[in-house]
C-alpha cells in the first residue's frame, strides 16, 4: 500500500528538500547499481513531494517502491496537495494567486488561462483557492498524453507546482536555513528563477530564503567529492551529453559563470577540476 503521509502545517523545520519525479528515478537506479544515493538525503529535517510529482511517482513500479523503502527506512517523506498550499501560506490567497501566476509566467498558455477563468477586476470575487487551483489542475490547459497506466499526463504540471511549493516556503519562512530541489528538469530550475523574479515586486518588503538546486549531474559530482563514486560509474550513469551550469575559478581568481553543453568524457573532467562547482 503506497502510503506518503500529508503535511499541511509548517512545523518549525529549517532544512527542507523538495524531490521531483526526475530526481527519484535517477536515484532508484543509482541504489540498482549498488550505489548509496538514499545518503544523499540525509540531514534534511523534513523533504516533500507535491501531489501532482507522487501521481507521476506511481506511474513506476520501481519508484513507488524506491519511495516506500525511504519511508521505511525513518526518512521524513510527505506529501503536499496542491490544495494545501493555502494553509502553508497563512491563508492568503491573493498572495497565493500572485505566486501560482509567477510560477506560470513561463507558460503562456497557463497564464492565459489564470488570467481568463480564476483572475477578477475586484480579488474579493475570486473563487477559493482551494477550488480554482483544483479545477485548474483538471482542465490543464497545456496539451497532454495518457501513460502506460492510464493516467493523463499533464505537461508541465510537476514543474509548475514544485515552483509554487518552493516559492510559498522561500517567502513565508525566512527562518528556514536551505530551500533545497532535486530535479534533473531544467524547465523547473529556470521557472522558478522567473517567478523568484516577478514576486520581488509582490513581497517587497519581505526576505525571502534563497532556493538552491541538485540536478542529477549535482548529485553525481557530490557523490565524486564525498568519494562515494568514481569516474567510471559516472560515466555508466550519465546516459548522454547536456548542458550543465557551473562556476569556474580563473587564474586571475576571478569566476566565471559557465553553460555549456559535456559529454561524459568532458563532465569528467570537470567533476576532478577543483576549481569549478556545478550549479545545475
Amino acid at each position: 500500500m503506497f502510503n506518503i503521509p500529508k503535511y499541511t502545517e509548517y512545523r518549525g523545520e529549517t532544512k527542507i528538500a523538495l524531490l521531483d519525479n526526475s530526481a527519484i528515478s535517477f536515484m532508484e537506479q543509482m541504489e540498482r547499481s549498488k550505489i548509496p544515493a538514499k545518503s544523499l538525503l540525509c540531514g534534511y529535517d523534513v523533504i516533500f513531494i507535491p501531489n501532482w510529482v507522487l501521481k507521476e511517482i506511481k506511474d513506476s513500479v520501481f519508484r513507488s517502491r524506491y519511495i516506500e523503502l525511504l519511508r521505511e527506512e525513518g526518512f521524513p517523506i510527505y506529501t503536499v496537495a496542491e490544495e494545501s498550499y493555502a494553509d502553508l501560506a497563512n491563508g492568503e490567497e491573493g498572495n497565493l494567486y500572485q505566486i501560482v501566476l509567477a510560477a506560470a509566467s513561463s507558460l503562456g498558455i497557463l497564464k492565459s488561462y489564470m488570467r481568463r477563468y480564476i483572475e477578477k477586476p475586484d480579488p474579493l470575487d475570486m473563487i477559493a483557492y482551494s477550488q480554482w487551483i483544483s479545477e485548474m489542475y483538471q482542465n490543464w490547459p497545456i496539451s497532454d498524453t495518457m501513460t502506460g497506466t492510464g493516467r493523463a499526463k499533464k505537461k508541465n504540471a510537476g514543474e509548475i507546482s514544485l515552483t509554487i511549493l518552493a516559492e510559498v516556503i522561500s517567502w513565508y519562512y525566512p527562518k528556514i536555513e536551505t530551500i533545497t530541489v532535486f530535479t534533473q528538469d531544467r524547465d523547473s530550475y529556470h521557472y522558478q528563477i522567473n517567478a523568484h523574479r516577478k514576486l520581488k515586486e509582490v513581497f517587497d518588503t519581505r526576505s525571502p530564503v534563497t532556493v538552491s538546486y541538485k540536478s542529477n549531474d549535482f548529485l553525481l559530482y557530490q557523490m565524486y567529492r564525498c568519494q562515494m563514486i568514481d569516474l567510471e560509474k559516472i560515466k555508466n550513469m550519465r546516459k548522454d551529453a547536456r548542458v550543465v551550469i557551473y562556476t569556474q575559478k580563473r587564474s586571475d581568481q576571478s569566476v566565471a559563470l559557465v553553460s555549456k553543453q559535456l559529454d561524459n568524457e568532458q563532465f569528467a573532467e570537470l567533476v576532478r577540476n577543483e576549481n569549478c562547482q556545478i550549479l545545475f
